[in-house]
């Protein structure tokens, strides 16, 4: 199959993650779903660039620490969440995280590039194609969370990715999005991976703003965090004959002929996210990694406490 520059409509599930006490969510290990995260970042306002806390749609599997929203909007978020990630001892029926947004550029691999029949174009695409990430919303309007503008790649496979990824990825990408795909795939039924020696899949970079690829790049609808936010419903975008409002799986491919039409399409894009008043997030700052999970010492703190205080009355 030969590479093609092509505009894609991506659907992925667009359900919102719930916490699993009210304040926390532990590693993903079920069916993926969206969260609205808050993280420090830049975004593009009015063809500025600022910094700030933001508020944006995303994939983000590993740990969060979550705060309710009291009122949502319709059809906006019920939560607010702040992303971490402990490193596991185990990637046993961990879920990654694809597309991945965070840090100095944006990846995508792996989901939906291959089916049982072999590789989709989505294995194949050309340097300037854009992916949309999102979701459809009562079988009639497409919600956009990620547009992803393809710069370069890498291809990998299960003998090699260590290697291969050695020096192009962060630790904090490797540890959340390529060890739970390859280690432990989740059961077919509910991961995007299926496991075999000789499949080989294409890791994609994201064009940056600070290096834009004909005008174009990747980013995220945002806009900056405030107290009491109450976020916003993802925007919903419509494009006739490249966007199918009720395609609620699977994936649309619209080929171009070059990046001139592309960037048109691209730009229709952008105003739309900007007609629902928000932002061009073009950097998430990258989610702390911990070595052990401090809500569990905490909790292991205290009840040591207790059970020193314990033996001391017992004792008296």
């Amino acid at each position: 199959m030969d590479d093609k520059l092509c505009f894609v409509q991506f659907i992925h599930p667009g359900g919102e993650h719930e916490p699993d006490d009210g304040f926390h969510k532990g590693w993903n290990t079920k069916a993926h779903k969206r969260k609205f995260l808050r993280q420090a970042g830049r975004h593009v306002s009015n063809e500025k660039i600022e910094e700030s806390d933001l508020l944006f749609w995303g994939e983000w599997e590993p740990e969060s620490n979550a705060q309710r929203i009291d009122a949502p909007l319709p059809h906006g978020p019920r939560f607010i969440y702040e992303p971490y990630y402990v490193v596991p001892k185990s990637y046993g029926g961990l879920q990654n995280t694809d597309p991945f947004v965070f840090g100095q550029q944006f990846h995508y691999t792996g989901c939906q590039q291959r089916t049982t029949r072999g590789a989709t174009q989505l294995r194949y695409l050309s340097k300037g194609s854009v992916i949309l990430f999102g979701s459809c919303e009562d079988r009639s309007a497409f919600m956009l969370d990620t547009v992803f503008v393809v710069d370069h790649w890498i291809d990998h496979d299960r003998a090699n990715y260590r290697q291969v990824g050695a020096e192009a990825v962060s630790q904090e990408y490797k540890e959340v999005t390529i060890s739970p795909w390859y280690q432990e795939p989740l059961v077919e039924s509910i991961s995007c991976a299926q496991t075999g020696s000789l499949e080989t899949w294409r890791l994609y970079f994201g064009v940056i703003y600070d290096k834009p690829l004909h005008g174009m790049y990747s980013f995220f609808p945002c806009q900056p965090y405030e107290a009491e936010s109450k976020g916003f419903a993802r925007p919903k975008i419509s494009l006739r004959g490249v966007i199918t409002d009720n395609l609620n799986q699977g994936k649309k491919l619209t080929e171009q002929q070059d990046l001139d039409e592309m960037k048109l399409l691209w730009d229709k894009v952008a105003e739309q996210v900007e007609k629902h008043g928000l932002a061009f997030g073009v950097y998430a700052q990258m989610p702390e990694r911990r070595l052990e999970d401090k809500r569990s010492l905490i909790g292991s703190e205290s009840a040591r406490t207790l059970a020193i205080q314990s033996s001391k009355c017992s004792s008296s």
